[in-house]
């Protein structure tokens, strides 16, 4: 059952780690979840830890420089950290560790003695291995079949989109998240025009919204309320009436430069399916992976990447859109 995106990459001991945590919205890549990190005759000591806060965990531990390859993707002396500690991962298990593929520069004082460690990505370029300074992602839709997303080192891939992409450039500071300014964000009736700060973060689940527009939401549409459950992996998201269902509500409408997402209803309701997974509570209502997020901000998180084709560029800072094929 798919509600996370991941991938398989080979390092230490020529172990292949199958489940990584893709993560837009972190830079460090480090293993030792389900499988400890054992290093093999590429790995090199350089006498250092590493640490790493999100959102809802953390992770410590030794750093090493290893031959890392995800697919046909290889970088050498590539920096990986071999977890010790780890917490607040248990929402993805099974679960080996993250590959961030945060923008360059923001992951300092993540390991120690280096202000800022090189990417995954950015060692692939440096080191020649792609010619293009750029990565496409694409995250299919829910669904019961194995993982089917994939990640283009070093490019795009165009079966995977239609129509050209729609490049906006990176906000600044570039050091911090793979952000950038929306154009537009329609919910039925419920607008906003920019200036509306936006960001990618296909490491989580929900999509987060102006902070006005969301609760405007929880106003206007009748026996709406918020999970307020401390359990719940979806806390303060929207909750609408048993009666509110993906045929009445209206799609998500978000404007990236001159193209339109559109977000259908139905991509943003959990499925009763994944109700105990996220500790949702079973009551007959429609449960959202909407959120608040903050004055004039959006999140992209991976329920909204799910409906467009993504697109980053490290060195000329530049993020990209375009539309599912």
């Amino acid at each position: 059952m798919q509600f996370r995106y991941s991938t398989a990459f080979q390092a230490g001991d020529n172990q292949m780690f199958a489940n990584v945590l893709v993560d837009t919205g972190s830079a460090y890549l480090w293993v030792g979840g389900d499988q400890q990190y054992t290093p093999g005759s590429n790995t090199e000591v350089i006498n250092a830890t590493f640490g790493v806060g999100y959102g809802s965990g953390y992770v410590n531990g030794t750093a090493y420089k290893d031959h890392v390859t995800v697919a046909s993707a290889t970088a050498d002396r590539q920096i990986i950290g071999s977890a010790s500690y780890i917490d607040g991962f248990e929402l993805w298990e099974p679960f080996d560790g993250i590959l961030g593929l945060g923008p360059p520069g923001s992951n300092v004082n993540e390991t120690s003695g280096i202000n800022t460690t090189p990417t995954f990505m950015e060692t692939l370029y440096s080191q020649g291995s792609i010619d293009d300074p750029v990565f496409g992602l694409y995250i299919p839709p829910f669904t019961d079949e194995p993982n089917t997303g994939e990640i283009t080192f070093g490019g795009v891939d165009s079966s995977r989109f239609t129509g050209d992409i729609e490049w906006i450039p990176q906000s600044t500071p570039y050091n911090t998240h793979w952000g950038f300014n929306a154009s537009s964000f329609a919910w039925g009736n419920i607008t906003m025009t920019s200036p509306l700060y936006a960001r990618t973060n296909c490491g989580t689940l929900p999509i987060l919204l102006p902070t006005d527009q969301f609760f405007d939401m929880l106003d206007d549409v009748p026996g709406t309320s918020l999970d307020l459950s401390s359990d719940s992996q979806l806390t303060t998201c929207l909750i609408f009436a048993s009666n509110m269902t993906a045929d009445n509500l209206p799609p998500l409408e978000i404007g990236l430069g001159n193209l339109l997402l559109s977000i259908p209803a139905a991509g943003s309701i959990v499925p009763e399916s994944l109700y105990a997974t996220l500790n949702v509570t079973v009551d007959g209502k429609t449960h959202t992976y909407l959120c608040p997020g903050g004055p004039e901000y959006v999140n992209f998180g991976q329920k909204a990447l799910e409906h467009v084709y993504s697109t980053y560029d490290i060195v000329n800072h530049l993020v990209g859109f375009a539309l599912t094929a």
